[in-house]
């Protein structure tokens, strides 16, 4: 679990890293008595990475492992954020995770999650199959309830 002051707005922000395993890979290889302070610093100063210096670093092992130049580090936290709402996380529990005070900074960071619409759908599909069932279940008493008339009553038709 860690704790920590944003550094754009200072709002503080929690991640229980126990949910995620490529995190805990990377930091069993760093000693115990090493794990405190920012995850991510440059390695060359030893400390976080001054104004857009992650970026430029980002950017060369992007280049370096084939990813386009379209492709940007801050996707990977609109794709976080994406998948959570594809998932059918609570747009204010997202927010929170984001720390973004403002719930319409997360719906930007959203790329057009399909969970939404894939709600809507099942959801029309659904309402649509008892719509249907229920004009079934009509149309069969109206039926039956022809049915009973009696063959002198039918003879006379």
């Amino acid at each position: 679990m860690t704790r920590k002051a944003t550094t754009k707005t200072g709002a503080m922000i929690a991640h229980d890293f126990s949910l995620c395993p490529h995190v805990q890979q990377v930091a069993a290889q760093i000693p115990f008595e090493q794990r405190v302070g920012p995850l991510i610093i440059d390695e060359q100063q030893g400390r976080p990475h001054a104004g857009d210096a992650f970026q430029r670093e980002w950017r060369k092992v992007a280049r370096a492992a084939g990813i386009p130049d379209h492709i940007w580090n801050k996707d990977a936290r609109a794709g976080a954020i994406t998948e959570a709402e594809d998932a059918g996380a609570d747009l204010d529990a997202i927010r929170a995770t984001a720390a973004h005070t403002d719930a319409k900074t997360t719906a930007r960071y959203s790329r057009g999650a399909v969970g939404k619409s894939r709600t809507v759908a099942e959801l029309r599909l659904t309402h649509r199959a008892l719509k249907n069932s229920a004009l079934t279940n009509m149309r069969t008493a109206m039926g039956t309830m022809g049915s009973t008339r009696s063959a002198a009553d039918r003879q006379k038709s």
